[in-house]
């Protein structure tokens, strides 16, 4: 461990000893264009708050999954479950009210296992949207948006053609997570491929409170993109992929608290996509994009879980309860847009989507054992296997037009409408619960919304050195098939939800010097019908239904800072604030994350050979429960990396990177206030310990260009 450390900070001292040299390697931020508004936009003029996280920052950080590479975003928290199940929360927000794109296209089905389904190794970015996105993208992005672009090779218009392959591979102490990919790609004569694959494999993560027992996972994937462009300003493209994880064990969620009383897993959890997708840019004077894409993708998951009943008192097991589902979800759609360039200060995007998700009822194969005090097996019941929940359906629609308008030097507008309907329906059987069977009724087992949403920005640039902005947004969401038609254990179903609707305003200011880089946001999201996870009774057992609250109101306030000491080495503090109330009975609201600080040091070389990045992070005590949840202390962690391009430092050596971390340093032991579990948060795990944590990846031919 000592060793360990020794080196990290000999890599930091040694970097620090050229960051004040020439800047050569800086990433010019406000040039970058993003895609999270629908057609290509340049970040700096938006209104809208959008945060965007680049492939070397992704690399450097060595994320673990894709979640975490959200979590120095200020206003979002990750939501743990214990091993890889984990996913974001924005502004307070639980994930079903922040969908997940991948390359724009909606992911659905399953948000619990989305960011899991991706390796942070295929990433190219990605864009965050903070705050309603309704009339961007239509239903559900109430909080936010994360749009994840996944990496593609060089064009290969007017190219020779050439080849290359690069390997990474990983290690992580805290659960012996080792991981790799190999990638082959080349361009060249119009065409470009990217295919590649990868394994990942993790035992349980170790915890200052002792391990954590039925967390370890396993994967392998393979996934590919082919495109072809018969011009310089034309693509076609076809990509895919397969991703297997198995053997995912779920010790929080649903099924809390876990072993020794119930052991969960996802065994297998696999997803197979296909996409096909052609943009053209600059098409004509007025024409200045067009895109259309078409993808499905079919996620079939099989749950093994065992539930161990004790005699009162004893550790003696009475009954054990062995149960096999399949959860398996189809969806797909299409989508299509053009921006049109009006004026030389206006461009105007229309678009239209098409979302269909048919989630399977679930199927069953049950066991029981029955024992007696003695530990004899006394009996065992197995009913017939069958499918135990109907099918159900929802289909999605959505028109929308974004105006991008440069008024003046000092004044960018940003003005959205989308017009959305949403259908959901559930056979009327079969049912395995009388009791559930009867939640429906002629005018609960389907339904039709329709909203329509807006969006108007401001981006005001008050010097060279500072821009305020304003944004007003409305949401909607129409009610999901899980929360209501789906019965999960512990979880019932609310066939009577509507949808949620929001308004939202925010005020930004942003300051940017030489030196001395500052933002700030403060924001308020006022909700209608907000579901919200309400413990109730059924059969006699606790368990939790979501139901609607009257009227609730979000508050935040996030912030960034840096100040650049040298060339490229910086002192950087991000923080946020949120609190979230039920208007009607002034509880506090499920899932508000306690305040956040992050402050650290970050140092790099002029030709960007060498890395590293100190920081603390603390997170306050969460003492505002809401009535499902209960209080969490604060804490303090402190994390500390540093890297090596080894091409740039050694000239002869092949393009790659080395990056070494210890996270968790003094091994402290704390929970997040939004682990999960059923009801609310008490799962009652520690969050993972001490872990050193190793990168290395290695580039060779064309692929030496990224």
């Amino acid at each position: 461990m000592r060793n360990y450390i020794f080196t990290a900070l000999f890599v930091l001292v040694q970097t620090f000893s050229y960051g004040q040299e020439k800047v050569q390697d800086t990433v010019k931020i406000d040039e970058v264009q993003i895609t999270a508004l629908r057609s290509f936009a340049t970040l700096k003029n938006l209104p809208v708050n959008v945060s965007l996280i680049l492939q070397r920052a992704i690399l450097e950080n060595q994320p673990a999954s894709a979640t975490e590479i959200l979590r120095y975003v200020p206003g979002i928290t990750i939501q743990n479950d214990g091993g890889i199940t984990s996913t974001p929360i924005i502004r307070g927000l639980s994930r079903e009210r922040a969908p997940i794109l991948i390359d724009g296209n909606s992911f659905v089905g399953g948000r619990i296992r989305s960011y899991a389904l991706i390796d942070p190794w295929q990433i190219e970015r990605v864009e965050v949207i903070k705050g309603p996105a309704s009339a961007f993208w239509g239903s559900d992005a109430v909080s936010g948006l994360v749009n994840v672009i996944t990496r593609k090779a060089e064009n290969g218009y007017g190219k020779d053609f050439k080849i290359g392959t690069s390997l990474y591979g990983g290690y992580q102490s805290v659960n012996s997570y080792s991981r790799g990919r190999l990638e082959v790609e080349g361009r060249g004569n119009g065409f470009d491929f990217l295919i590649g694959g990868g394994i990942r494999d993790a035992s349980n993560t170790d915890t200052p409170g002792g391990e954590v027992p039925n967390s370890q996972f396993e994967s392998n994937y393979f996934d590919w993109n082919i495109g072809y462009s018969p011009a310089e300003n034309h693509r076609i493209e076809f990509s895919g992929k397969y991703f297997k994880n198995d053997n995912v064990g779920f010790p929080g969620g649903l099924g809390a608290p876990g072993p020794p009383v119930r052991v969960r897993s996802f065994s297998p959890d696999e997803q197979t996509g296909y996409n096909l997708n052609y943009s053209g840019k600059k098409i004509s004077n007025t024409v200045e994009e067009i895109g259309f894409s078409a993808y499905s993708k079919q996620q079939r998951l099989h749950i093994d879980q065992v539930t161990n009943v004790f005699f009162p008192n004893t550790m003696n097991t009475n009954r054990r309860i062995a149960v096999n589902l399949d959860v398996d979800v189809n969806f797909g759609g299409v989508k299509a847009f053009t921006a049109l360039r009006l004026s030389e200060k206006s461009k105007l995007t229309l678009g239209a989507d098409y979302l269909k998700e048919h989630r399977f009822g679930t199927k069953r194969e049950l066991v029981v054992d029955i024992f007696n005090p003695a530990g004899v097996q006394v009996n065992q019941v197995a009913p017939p296997p069958g499918q135990i929940q109907p099918d159900s359906d929802a289909t999605s629609i959505g028109i929308f037009a974004v105006e991008e308008w440069k008024v003046s030097d000092v004044l960018d507008l940003l003005i959205a409408a989308r017009f959305d309907n949403v259908k959901n329906e559930i056979e009327r059987e079969p049912f395995f619960i009388p009791e559930i069977a009867d939640l429906y009724n002629d005018d609960n087992v389907s339904d039709n919304n329709s909203a329509l949403t807006g969006n108007i920005g401001a981006k005001i640039h008050a010097s060279e050195k500072s821009d305020f902005s304003i944004n007003l947004a409305n949401s909607f969401r129409g009610p999901d098939l899980f929360s209501k038609y789906n019965f999960a254990d512990g979880v019932i179903p609310n066939p009577d939800l509507e949808p949620e609707k929001g308004v939202f305003y925010e005020l930004g200011y942003a300051y940017k010097s030489q030196k001395f880089k500052f933002n700030a946001n403060f924001y308020q999201n006022f909700l209608d019908n907000l579901y919200v996870p309400v413990s109730v009774d059924f059969q006699g057992t606790p368990a939790v239904q979501n139901q609607a609250v009257g009227e609730a109101k979000i508050t935040g306030f996030e912030y960034q800072l840096s100040y650049s000491i040298g060339a490229l080495s910086s002192i950087f503090w991000t923080g946020s604030y949120i609190r979230g109330k039920n208007e009607i009975t002034d509880d506090d609201l499920a899932f508000i994350p306690a305040n956040q600080n992050i402050i650290g040091f970050q140092i790099r070389n002029s030709n960007n050979a060498f890395f590293g990045r100190v920081e603390g992070i603390f997170t306050s005590k969460q003492d505002k429960p809401a009535p499902t949840e209960r209080e969490t202390d604060a804490y303090s962690l402190f994390n500390i990396s540093a890297g090596i391009n080894l091409h740039k430092a050694f000239p002869k050596f092949p393009h790659a990177t080395f990056v070494l971390s210890a996270e968790n340093l003094t091994d402290k032991e704390y929970q997040s206030h939004v682990f999960r579990g059923t009801p609310g948060n008490q799962t009652r795990f520690f969050a993972p310990g001490r872990s050193i944590n190793a990168q290395l990846i290695i580039r060779l031919g064309v692929a030496g260009k990224h």
